[in-house]
């Protein structure tokens, strides 16, 4: 790896994708195992909960680590990483206890009666798991790549060998998941010694008071923002049986390169657009853009293609009807590719962020009850993608309007458009006419 040039930006990249990778893995050996869908079910409710009790105060906090750590001098970091821990550390455990409390009128309400699968385990998961998220974006500000690369493969690789091994030897979610729940443990295990080698073990109230200041727009706009996950998952336990959920959850999959790669870039741009004068990273930033459309692109008209015949291939006959989920999320590449709200974050404009996803998470919740009632599960998927794209557009208009940067500024525009107008005709052409 030595002669492998490996920057922050590539690093974080192979990182997200690796994850999916990982629990793409695992979802196929999952359903080639024999377990059942039923089972697959309550595994993908389990991640579910834990989701969304966790990833959008953990998400905010990492995008509020970003700028405030570039800011702050070379005696000051140490001690913001250790006190970002211990606030991920306080959220986790408040988050493990509130599920506690709250997981039978939870079943009842949100998950059709269904008990939430194991709640003590899916507890303490929460507790280890939720603060480990962290150790990349520690080996990010510290630039250590390939530390990132080197922990990616690690962690990953156990996971999938802890998670599907037991499905394939016959075992059920009574093995699966306290074998999930040991490898958030490795992982938080592996962040105590990253801690102890780039921290400063110094409790700062202060600092504290001062992040959460910062912080709450952000992850209040992240709980709006990444809720659409979970708003859909929602719906549809409360509306259709595990097993309907499961072929779902297994569509709505979005195409892993433009969700991981464009979050990645978005994390990983932050540091130089928070700086006064943007117009070098502003330039980067378009070029990596324009480097993304020549790879997400064409790869979703391909799998757009492609998706009915490969998913009972990959998956079962059972999955056949989660390709048309996963069709319909690949059409979010065409938000996904657009960076407005990158740059309102590390310019800490984070109330305009607040008020996109306010619209977007009510536009995503009224659209996805109409539709789900007239068109089943694919209405769910559809009022995703529309809310998400106006969200975006928003977000545009007031990076124009509030900071004078023009979306040509960070976007190749006239590319954006033929190839959005390329893939929204290959869905029709897929959907409506050869199937």
């Amino acid at each position: 790896m030595k002669n492998i040039k490996i920057t922050n930006v590539n690093a974080l990249q192979f990182f997200q994708i690796a994850r999916y990778g990982a629990l793409m893995l695992i979802g196929i050996l999952l359903a080639k195992s024999g377990i059942g869908k039923t089972a697959i079910g309550h595994y993908e409710t389990f991640l579910l909960i834990s989701g969304a009790f966790t990833l959008f105060w953990v998400n905010g906090f990492l995008k509020v680590m970003m700028p405030v750590y570039t800011e702050k001098n070379e005696v000051q970091r140490p001690v913001i990483i250790f006190n970002i821990f211990l606030l991920l550390l306080f959220f986790s455990i408040l988050a493990a206890v509130l599920m506690l409390f709250i997981n039978q009128p939870f079943s009842v309400i949100l998950l059709k009666g269904n008990q939430v699968p194991m709640p003590v385990i899916l507890a303490f998961y929460i507790i280890f798991n939720s603060p480990s998220l962290l150790t990349e974006y520690i080996y990010l500000v510290k630039k250590l790549p390939k530390h990132i690369i080197v922990y990616a493969l690690v962690v990953f690789s156990v996971q999938i060998i802890a998670v599907a091994l037991p499905a394939l030897l016959g075992h059920g979610l009574n093995v699966i998941l306290p074998s999930l729940l040991g490898v958030s443990m490795l992982r938080f295990i592996w962040l105590l010694v990253v801690l102890y080698q780039h921290s400063e073990r110094k409790v700062q109230f202060s600092f504290m008071s001062e992040f959460l200041r910062y912080g709450s727009p952000l992850v209040l706009a992240t709980l709006l923002s990444s809720s659409a996950r979970y708003i859909d998952g929602f719906i549809i336990t409360s509306h259709f049986s595990p097993d309907e959920f499961a072929v779902f959850q297994y569509g709505a999959r979005e195409l892993p390169l433009a969700m991981l790669l464009s979050n990645s870039l978005s994390m990983a741009m932050l540091p130089s657009l928070a700086r006064e004068k943007i117009d070098s990273p502003l330039a980067e930033f378009r070029s990596e853009v324009y480097r993304l459309f020549w790879i997400l692109f064409p790869v979703s008209i391909l799998l757009m293609f492609t998706s009915h015949w490969f998913y009972p291939l990959v998956f079962s006959a059972e999955f056949a009807p989660a390709a048309t989920i996963f069709n319909i999320y690949l059409l979010l590449v065409i938000s996904r590719i657009l960076f407005p709200q990158t740059i309102l974050t590390a310019k800490k404009m984070n109330r305009s962020i607040v008020r996109a996803s306010f619209f977007e998470i009510t536009l995503n919740v009224g659209l996805s009850l109409i539709l789900v009632q007239i068109i089943g599960l694919e209405g769910v998927a559809y009022a995703t993608v529309l809310a998400y794209l106006c969200e975006k557009v928003y977000l545009a208009i007031v990076c124009k309007r509030k900071l004078k940067i023009s979306i040509m500024q960070y976007l190749p525009f006239r590319l954006y458009i033929v190839a959005s107008v390329l893939l929204i005709v290959s869905f029709i052409i897929v959907e409506f006419i050869i199937y």
